[in-house]
Protein backbone atom coordinates (compact mmCIF):
# COMPACT_ATOMS: atom_id res chain seq x y z
CA UNK A 1 0.00 0.00 0.00
CA UNK A 2 1.05 3.59 -1.26
CA UNK A 3 0.14 6.80 1.12
CA UNK A 4 0.47 9.51 -1.11
CA UNK A 5 -0.42 12.66 -0.43
CA UNK A 6 -1.34 14.22 3.25
CA UNK A 7 -2.03 18.15 2.73
CA UNK A 8 -4.62 19.50 0.72
CA UNK A 9 -4.89 23.38 0.20
CA UNK A 10 -9.10 23.54 -0.78
CA UNK A 11 -11.84 21.90 -2.48
CA UNK A 12 -14.33 24.02 -4.79
CA UNK A 13 -16.15 23.42 -7.72
CA UNK A 14 -16.17 25.78 -10.69
CA UNK A 15 -18.40 27.94 -9.21
CA UNK A 16 -17.37 28.98 -6.01
CA UNK A 17 -14.05 29.23 -7.54
CA UNK A 18 -11.74 33.00 -6.94
CA UNK A 19 -8.79 32.48 -8.22
CA UNK A 20 -7.43 35.70 -8.13
CA UNK A 21 -8.26 35.74 -3.80
CA UNK A 22 -6.07 33.30 -3.27
CA UNK A 23 -3.90 33.41 -5.81
CA UNK A 24 -0.54 34.51 -3.90
CA UNK A 25 -1.04 32.80 -0.19
CA UNK A 26 -1.24 29.37 -2.79
CA UNK A 27 1.89 30.56 -4.09
CA UNK A 28 3.66 31.79 -1.17
CA UNK A 29 2.92 29.01 0.62
CA UNK A 30 4.29 26.28 -2.31
CA UNK A 31 7.64 27.81 -1.56
CA UNK A 32 7.43 27.90 1.74
CA UNK A 33 6.69 23.89 1.87
CA UNK A 34 9.75 23.08 -0.25
CA UNK A 35 11.88 25.81 1.32
CA UNK A 36 11.29 24.48 5.10
CA UNK A 37 11.87 20.96 4.03
CA UNK A 38 15.07 21.71 1.82
CA UNK A 39 13.07 20.99 -1.24
CA UNK A 40 15.10 22.63 -4.49
CA UNK A 41 13.83 22.64 -7.90
CA UNK A 42 16.52 22.04 -10.46
CA UNK A 43 16.83 23.47 -13.71
CA UNK A 44 17.30 20.58 -16.35
CA UNK A 45 17.52 21.11 -19.76
CA UNK A 46 15.14 20.47 -22.67
CA UNK A 47 17.03 17.04 -23.71
CA UNK A 48 17.43 15.71 -20.42
CA UNK A 49 13.41 16.84 -20.05
CA UNK A 50 13.32 14.22 -23.36
CA UNK A 51 15.53 11.56 -21.92
CA UNK A 52 13.14 11.52 -18.64
CA UNK A 53 9.84 11.44 -21.14
CA UNK A 54 11.18 8.80 -22.75
CA UNK A 55 11.90 6.57 -19.48
CA UNK A 56 8.87 7.45 -18.13
CA UNK A 57 7.07 5.78 -20.88
CA UNK A 58 9.34 2.84 -20.94
CA UNK A 59 11.36 2.90 -17.92
CA UNK A 60 14.24 -0.33 -19.20
CA UNK A 61 14.27 1.54 -22.58
CA UNK A 62 18.28 1.01 -23.95
CA UNK A 63 20.66 4.09 -24.25
CA UNK A 64 21.13 3.44 -27.91
CA UNK A 65 17.08 3.44 -28.14
CA UNK A 66 16.56 6.79 -26.76
CA UNK A 67 19.76 8.26 -28.93
CA UNK A 68 17.76 7.26 -31.58
CA UNK A 69 14.21 8.54 -30.59
CA UNK A 70 15.92 11.86 -30.06
CA UNK A 71 18.39 12.09 -32.43
CA UNK A 72 21.61 12.41 -30.07
CA UNK A 73 24.81 10.03 -29.47
CA UNK A 74 24.36 7.09 -27.13
CA UNK A 75 27.40 8.62 -25.00
CA UNK A 76 25.12 11.84 -24.93
CA UNK A 77 21.95 9.91 -23.25
CA UNK A 78 24.60 7.99 -20.72
CA UNK A 79 25.97 11.48 -19.76
CA UNK A 80 23.10 13.36 -19.17
CA UNK A 81 20.87 10.06 -17.76
CA UNK A 82 23.94 9.57 -14.93
CA UNK A 83 23.91 13.72 -14.37
CA UNK A 84 19.75 13.21 -13.51
CA UNK A 85 20.50 10.50 -10.80
CA UNK A 86 23.38 12.51 -9.48
CA UNK A 87 21.09 14.98 -9.05
CA UNK A 88 18.31 12.87 -7.51
CA UNK A 89 15.58 13.67 -9.97
CA UNK A 90 15.32 10.11 -11.10
CA UNK A 91 15.47 8.04 -8.16
CA UNK A 92 14.32 4.72 -9.11
CA UNK A 93 12.36 2.47 -11.93
CA UNK A 94 8.88 0.53 -10.33
CA UNK A 95 6.17 -0.96 -12.70
CA UNK A 96 2.70 -0.35 -13.28
CA UNK A 97 0.34 -3.48 -13.59
CA UNK A 98 -2.56 -4.98 -15.01
CA UNK A 99 -4.86 -5.89 -12.22
CA UNK A 100 -7.13 -7.50 -14.06
CA UNK A 101 -4.48 -10.29 -14.82
CA UNK A 102 -3.46 -10.38 -11.60
CA UNK A 103 -6.88 -11.63 -10.67
CA UNK A 104 -8.29 -8.52 -9.62
CA UNK A 105 -11.64 -7.54 -10.82
CA UNK A 106 -11.70 -4.24 -10.69
CA UNK A 107 -10.38 -0.78 -8.49
CA UNK A 108 -13.07 1.74 -6.79
CA UNK A 109 -12.07 4.94 -5.38
CA UNK A 110 -14.57 6.36 -2.25
CA UNK A 111 -14.59 9.76 -0.92
CA UNK A 112 -15.50 9.14 3.11
CA UNK A 113 -16.58 11.67 5.69
CA UNK A 114 -16.47 10.18 9.07
CA UNK A 115 -16.49 12.07 12.53
CA UNK A 116 -13.28 14.40 12.69
CA UNK A 117 -12.07 12.51 15.77
CA UNK A 118 -11.88 9.77 14.03
CA UNK A 119 -9.27 10.45 11.12
CA UNK A 120 -6.00 9.36 12.65
CA UNK A 121 -8.01 5.75 13.82
CA UNK A 122 -9.02 5.70 10.04
CA UNK A 123 -5.61 6.02 8.86
CA UNK A 124 -4.27 3.86 10.68
CA UNK A 125 -7.20 0.86 9.72
CA UNK A 126 -6.63 1.82 6.15
CA UNK A 127 -2.77 1.03 6.51
CA UNK A 128 -3.44 -2.62 7.82
CA UNK A 129 -6.19 -3.25 4.72
CA UNK A 130 -4.28 -5.24 2.07
CA UNK A 131 -7.13 -4.51 -0.37
CA UNK A 132 -6.11 -0.76 0.40
CA UNK A 133 -3.94 0.60 -2.52
CA UNK A 134 -3.80 4.00 -1.59
CA UNK A 135 -5.65 6.68 0.42
CA UNK A 136 -5.45 10.52 1.10
CA UNK A 137 -5.44 11.88 3.92
CA UNK A 138 -5.10 15.76 3.34
CA UNK A 139 -5.10 17.20 6.35
CA UNK A 140 -8.81 18.16 6.79
CA UNK A 141 -9.92 15.95 9.75
CA UNK A 142 -13.03 13.74 8.54
CA UNK A 143 -12.42 13.68 4.98
CA UNK A 144 -10.65 10.29 3.36
CA UNK A 145 -9.96 9.27 -0.02
CA UNK A 146 -9.61 5.87 -0.43
CA UNK A 147 -8.26 3.40 -3.79
CA UNK A 148 -9.04 -0.30 -3.02
CA UNK A 149 -8.40 -3.08 -5.65
CA UNK A 150 -11.26 -5.60 -5.67
CA UNK A 151 -11.59 -9.09 -5.93
CA UNK A 152 -14.87 -8.92 -7.36
CA UNK A 153 -17.39 -6.28 -7.94
CA UNK A 154 -19.54 -7.49 -4.52
CA UNK A 155 -16.00 -7.09 -3.09
CA UNK A 156 -16.93 -3.46 -2.62
CA UNK A 157 -20.04 -3.53 -0.51
CA UNK A 158 -18.01 -5.50 2.10
CA UNK A 159 -15.57 -3.14 2.18
CA UNK A 160 -18.01 -0.29 2.86
CA UNK A 161 -19.53 -2.46 5.84
CA UNK A 162 -16.33 -2.53 7.38
CA UNK A 163 -15.81 1.43 7.47
CA UNK A 164 -19.59 1.83 8.32
CA UNK A 165 -19.30 -0.47 11.57
CA UNK A 166 -16.28 0.43 12.79
CA UNK A 167 -16.13 4.31 12.17
CA UNK A 168 -19.11 7.19 12.23
CA UNK A 169 -20.02 7.80 8.61
CA UNK A 170 -21.59 10.60 8.12
CA UNK A 171 -21.23 10.40 3.94
CA UNK A 172 -19.37 8.02 1.49
CA UNK A 173 -19.40 8.24 -2.43
CA UNK A 174 -17.83 5.63 -4.35
CA UNK A 175 -16.91 4.98 -7.89
CA UNK A 176 -15.40 1.94 -9.86
CA UNK A 177 -12.64 2.28 -12.18
CA UNK A 178 -13.61 0.57 -15.48
CA UNK A 179 -10.82 1.64 -17.62
CA UNK A 180 -7.51 3.23 -16.96
CA UNK A 181 -5.32 6.01 -19.13
CA UNK A 182 -2.20 5.99 -17.65
CA UNK A 183 0.15 9.19 -19.52
CA UNK A 184 2.99 9.49 -16.99
CA UNK A 185 4.60 10.73 -20.69
CA UNK A 186 2.66 13.58 -20.35
CA UNK A 187 4.44 15.36 -17.83
CA UNK A 188 5.79 18.71 -19.68
CA UNK A 189 9.29 18.73 -16.58
CA UNK A 190 9.95 21.96 -17.90
CA UNK A 191 8.65 25.38 -17.65
CA UNK A 192 8.29 26.23 -22.07
CA UNK A 193 6.26 22.81 -22.36
CA UNK A 194 3.39 23.56 -20.40
CA UNK A 195 1.15 25.34 -22.22
CA UNK A 196 2.06 23.19 -25.24
CA UNK A 197 -1.46 21.30 -26.54
CA UNK A 198 -0.35 18.52 -28.46
CA UNK A 199 -0.57 15.17 -28.86
CA UNK A 200 2.12 13.30 -27.00
CA UNK A 201 5.18 12.34 -28.67
CA UNK A 202 5.48 9.25 -26.14
CA UNK A 203 1.98 7.84 -26.15
CA UNK A 204 2.56 4.17 -26.35
CA UNK A 205 0.60 1.72 -28.31
CA UNK A 206 -3.11 0.89 -27.54
CA UNK A 207 -2.68 -1.77 -24.99
CA UNK A 208 -3.41 -5.09 -25.38
CA UNK A 209 -6.77 -6.40 -23.88
CA UNK A 210 -6.37 -10.14 -22.61
CA UNK A 211 -9.00 -12.12 -22.81
CA UNK A 212 -10.82 -13.68 -19.91
CA UNK A 213 -9.53 -15.94 -17.63
CA UNK A 214 -6.06 -15.53 -18.81
CA UNK A 215 -4.39 -14.85 -15.14
CA UNK A 216 -1.15 -15.44 -14.27
CA UNK A 217 0.84 -17.51 -12.60
CA UNK A 218 3.66 -17.61 -9.62
CA UNK A 219 6.37 -16.98 -11.36
CA UNK A 220 4.76 -14.04 -13.41
CA UNK A 221 4.20 -12.29 -9.59
CA UNK A 222 7.66 -13.17 -8.62
CA UNK A 223 9.04 -11.45 -11.82
CA UNK A 224 6.52 -8.48 -11.45
CA UNK A 225 7.24 -7.90 -7.48
CA UNK A 226 11.18 -8.29 -8.54
CA UNK A 227 10.54 -5.27 -10.90
CA UNK A 228 8.01 -3.06 -8.46
CA UNK A 229 11.11 -2.92 -6.59
CA UNK A 230 13.47 -2.01 -8.82
CA UNK A 231 11.73 -1.83 -12.78
CA UNK A 232 15.71 -1.57 -13.93
CA UNK A 233 17.07 -4.91 -12.32
CA UNK A 234 19.72 -6.84 -14.56
CA UNK A 235 17.90 -9.53 -16.18
CA UNK A 236 20.46 -11.84 -14.31
CA UNK A 237 18.97 -10.11 -11.42
CA UNK A 238 15.70 -10.76 -12.22
CA UNK A 239 16.10 -14.06 -12.48
CA UNK A 240 17.94 -14.73 -9.56
CA UNK A 241 14.81 -13.38 -7.65
CA UNK A 242 12.79 -15.66 -9.52
CA UNK A 243 14.87 -18.27 -9.43
CA UNK A 244 14.46 -19.25 -12.92
CA UNK A 245 17.05 -18.88 -15.75
CA UNK A 246 18.24 -15.43 -16.93
CA UNK A 247 16.77 -16.86 -20.29
CA UNK A 248 13.42 -17.83 -18.88
CA UNK A 249 13.41 -14.92 -17.04
CA UNK A 250 13.73 -12.71 -19.78
CA UNK A 251 10.99 -14.72 -21.88
CA UNK A 252 8.52 -14.15 -19.03
CA UNK A 253 9.01 -10.25 -18.93
CA UNK A 254 8.84 -10.00 -22.69
CA UNK A 255 5.73 -11.80 -22.68
CA UNK A 256 4.26 -9.88 -19.74
CA UNK A 257 4.86 -6.87 -21.41
CA UNK A 258 3.34 -7.87 -24.63
CA UNK A 259 0.25 -9.23 -22.72
CA UNK A 260 -0.02 -5.48 -21.23
CA UNK A 261 0.46 -7.14 -17.62
CA UNK A 262 3.30 -4.67 -16.82
CA UNK A 263 5.28 -1.66 -17.63
CA UNK A 264 8.38 -0.65 -16.60
CA UNK A 265 8.33 2.91 -15.79
CA UNK A 266 11.81 5.17 -14.20
CA UNK A 267 10.67 7.25 -10.80
CA UNK A 268 11.12 10.88 -10.26
CA UNK A 269 11.24 13.11 -7.58
CA UNK A 270 8.34 15.75 -8.45
CA UNK A 271 9.81 18.54 -6.21
CA UNK A 272 13.08 18.70 -7.93
CA UNK A 273 11.58 18.88 -11.35
CA UNK A 274 8.84 21.84 -9.81
CA UNK A 275 5.68 20.00 -8.97
CA UNK A 276 4.38 20.47 -5.72
CA UNK A 277 0.94 19.40 -6.16
CA UNK A 278 -1.22 16.77 -7.51
CA UNK A 279 -4.79 17.88 -8.79
CA UNK A 280 -7.68 15.82 -9.24
CA UNK A 281 -10.54 16.61 -11.63
CA UNK A 282 -13.99 15.02 -10.92
CA UNK A 283 -16.43 15.16 -14.59
CA UNK A 284 -19.04 14.80 -16.04
CA UNK A 285 -19.59 14.10 -19.72
CA UNK A 286 -21.54 13.66 -22.74
CA UNK A 287 -20.95 10.30 -23.42
CA UNK A 288 -21.77 10.29 -26.99
CA UNK A 289 -18.27 12.44 -27.79
CA UNK A 290 -16.58 10.10 -25.41
CA UNK A 291 -13.81 9.64 -27.98
CA UNK A 292 -12.90 12.97 -28.69
CA UNK A 293 -13.21 13.87 -25.14
CA UNK A 294 -10.41 11.49 -24.34
CA UNK A 295 -8.73 12.85 -27.24
CA UNK A 296 -8.49 16.67 -26.35
CA UNK A 297 -7.73 15.65 -22.55
CA UNK A 298 -5.18 13.08 -23.71
CA UNK A 299 -3.60 16.72 -25.11
CA UNK A 300 -3.01 18.97 -22.25
CA UNK A 301 0.75 18.84 -20.59
CA UNK A 302 0.83 17.81 -17.17
CA UNK A 303 -2.40 15.16 -17.12
CA UNK A 304 -0.64 12.21 -15.91
CA UNK A 305 -3.72 9.62 -15.95
CA UNK A 306 -7.40 9.66 -16.88
CA UNK A 307 -9.87 7.06 -15.34
CA UNK A 308 -13.74 5.86 -16.94
CA UNK A 309 -15.75 5.58 -13.94
CA UNK A 310 -18.60 4.50 -12.80
CA UNK A 311 -20.52 6.12 -9.86
CA UNK A 312 -20.99 9.59 -8.40
CA UNK A 313 -18.97 11.36 -11.74
CA UNK A 314 -18.05 10.01 -15.31
CA UNK A 315 -13.85 10.36 -14.96
CA UNK A 316 -11.22 11.35 -12.79
CA UNK A 317 -8.59 13.14 -13.96
CA UNK A 318 -4.82 12.95 -12.60
CA UNK A 319 -2.52 16.04 -13.36
CA UNK A 320 0.58 17.49 -11.32
CA UNK A 321 0.94 20.78 -10.21
CA UNK A 322 3.86 23.39 -10.56
CA UNK A 323 1.99 26.91 -10.28
CA UNK A 324 -1.28 28.16 -9.69
CA UNK A 325 -1.83 29.74 -13.17
CA UNK A 326 -0.46 25.95 -14.30
CA UNK A 327 -3.74 24.67 -12.67
CA UNK A 328 -5.47 27.60 -13.80
CA UNK A 329 -4.35 26.91 -17.40
CA UNK A 330 -4.89 23.11 -17.29
CA UNK A 331 -9.38 23.88 -15.65
CA UNK A 332 -9.31 26.64 -18.89
CA UNK A 333 -8.42 23.63 -21.38
CA UNK A 334 -10.49 21.11 -19.49
CA UNK A 335 -13.41 23.80 -19.56
CA UNK A 336 -13.18 24.25 -23.32
CA UNK A 337 -13.57 20.72 -24.02
CA UNK A 338 -17.02 19.88 -25.92
CA UNK A 339 -19.22 17.17 -23.95
CA UNK A 340 -17.78 17.94 -20.14
CA UNK A 341 -20.90 18.74 -18.65
CA UNK A 342 -19.71 19.27 -14.95
CA UNK A 343 -16.31 19.62 -12.99
CA UNK A 344 -15.38 19.67 -9.53
CA UNK A 345 -11.57 19.01 -8.35
CA UNK A 346 -9.27 19.31 -5.28
CA UNK A 347 -5.75 20.32 -5.18
CA UNK A 348 -3.43 17.93 -2.18
CA UNK A 349 -0.13 18.92 -1.29
CA UNK A 350 3.03 16.13 -2.46
CA UNK A 351 4.10 15.70 0.48
CA UNK A 352 7.44 15.93 1.31
CA UNK A 353 7.69 11.94 2.05
CA UNK A 354 7.00 11.44 -1.66
CA UNK A 355 10.46 11.87 -3.18
CA UNK A 356 9.43 9.28 -5.58
CA UNK A 357 7.00 9.33 -7.93
CA UNK A 358 5.07 7.11 -9.44
CA UNK A 359 4.60 4.62 -6.66
CA UNK A 360 4.96 0.83 -7.37
CA UNK A 361 2.04 -0.66 -8.95
CA UNK A 362 0.08 1.56 -10.18
CA UNK A 363 -2.44 0.79 -12.80
CA UNK A 364 -1.52 0.37 -15.72
CA UNK A 365 -3.00 1.65 -19.09
CA UNK A 366 -6.09 -0.22 -20.38
CA UNK A 367 -7.62 1.98 -23.08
Amino acid sequence: MTKLCKDVYFRTTLTSFKPREIYDEFNTNLIRFNQERGKITLQISSLQAKILKELLADGRKSEEEIAKTIGITKQAVKSNYTKLLKLGIIKGATTHINYRLFGFKAVAYLIITINPKQTNQLSAYLQKMPEVYAFFTKGIPGTVDVITILKTVEHLNEVKDQFKNNFEISEMKTAIWTDVKEMNYNLAIITENRRNITVPSNNPKKPVQPKNGNTLDILDRKIADALAENGRISMVELSKAANVSTSIAKRRYEKLKERGALKVTIQVDPHKIGYQALCIFFITISFEKLPSIIQEISKIPDIISIMKTTGNFDLQIYAMIADLDQMLFIKEELSKIDGIISMNFEINRISEKMDKWPSPRQYISTF
